[in-house]
């Protein structure tokens, strides 16, 4: 059997993804406490929250390529059976692009910029699956081809400078997908697209994510983005699991205030009347540290003394939803 026949029978459906109490540390930081939910099979769930709310920090974690500095304290991250916290040396390398594949937010920066970007595909066949240079030349090609680029020999011969953001970004998805793995962690892989390249984009995902069954982690600030793509949501602030719910049920019945104020802000940006200031949420998301007690009582306009000295556990509103309010303990 060649190579490229090979390559064609590697591919697979997606597995759940499981994390469970994953907590992560940066030095004596804190910056992921106890947080917990399962991504099923073939589904996209979204990472929501302001810059440090530890959107990036969960999504390296499960992906196993924490900085230096940074390690997980706490809890497990499973993919089908597969537990990447346990893994270790070459096993651990062999399940980073097989198991879980991690897509940066910055093309420019993932891409070396004086290797032409054929070969910079080629390379992960040559080094992952020893194959001929030859041969690893041809996965590449179909690689372009399979994320919609229609001339594949021809850009496979381009440097990254030639290439439009779109087009660099369609290069880094193919080399994440190149073993096709279980999971796939988009690190907000569109935010520096116009809308009209984000949507080719998130059409694209969408469609390979059908054919590979493929199950999705996407990391984003933008709230419309959620409404296209994702299943469920999971909202994070200060290091914490604030609400997880499908999608749907987020933009009708957000119950945690932090989430209620997010969709405020993003219909406040679609509806406000020209030159009217946008909504926004007062005060600053917490830096060094998280608070006593919920992490965003500082800026909740419901927070009482309660909220200020004791964590409000997470309580399960629905068979697909749950939310850690002291508010909703009340009401419930």
């Amino acid at each position: 059997m060649t190579a490229i026949s090979q390559s064609a029978t590697t591919r697979r459906l997606g597995s759940d993804v499981t994390i469970d109490g994953l907590t992560v540390a940066y030095g004596e930081h804190v910056a992921l406490r106890d947080v917990s939910f399962t991504v099923p099979a073939g589904t996209t769930t979204a990472l929501v929250g302001e810059s440090g709310s530890g959107k990036s920090t969960l999504a390296l974690a499960a992906g196993r390529i924490l900085p230096a500095g940074a390690r997980i304290v706490g809890g497990t991250v499973r993919v089908g059976d597969v537990e990447l916290t346990a893994l270790a040396g070459r096993p651990l390398r062999e399940a980073r692009g097989r198991t879980a594949a991690y897509l940066a937010q910055d093309a420019s920066a993932a891409l070396n910029p004086v290797m032409r970007v054929g070969r910079q595909i080629a390379e992960v066949y040559q080094v992952r699956d020893h194959v001929s240079r030859a041969d690893a030349d041809l996965l590449a090609r179909q690689a372009l081809s399979d994320v919609g680029i229609a001339d594949a020999d021809r850009v496979a011969r381009l440097y990254p400078h030639a290439l439009s953001g779109g087009m660099r970004q369609r290069v880094i998805i193919a080399m994440a997908l190149a073993f096709h793995p279980q999971l796939l962690i988009a690190d907000e892989p569109t935010t520096a697209l116009d809308v009209t390249v984000q949507a080719e984009i998130l059409g694209l995902v969408s469609r390979l994510q059908q054919e590979y069954g493929l199950t999705v982690v996407w990391i984003t600030h933008d709230l419309s983005v959620v409404a296209e793509i994702a299943d469920h949501v999971a909202v994070l602030y200060g290091g914490r699991l604030v609400e997880h719910t499908d999608v749907l049920t987020l933009f009708e019945g957000a119950r945690h205030p932090y989430s209620q104020a997010l969709l405020t802000c993003f219909r406040s940006g679609r509806d406000a009347a020209p030159k009217a200031p946008f909504t926004t949420i007062t005060g600053s998301p917490p830096v060094g540290g998280t608070p006593s007690g919920c992490p965003f009582h500082p800026r909740c306009p419901q927070a009482d003394t309660r909220c200020g000295t004791e964590l409000p556990a997470p309580l399960q509103l629905s068979d697909d939803h749950a939310a850690a309010c002291h508010r909703l303990e009340e009401t419930s």
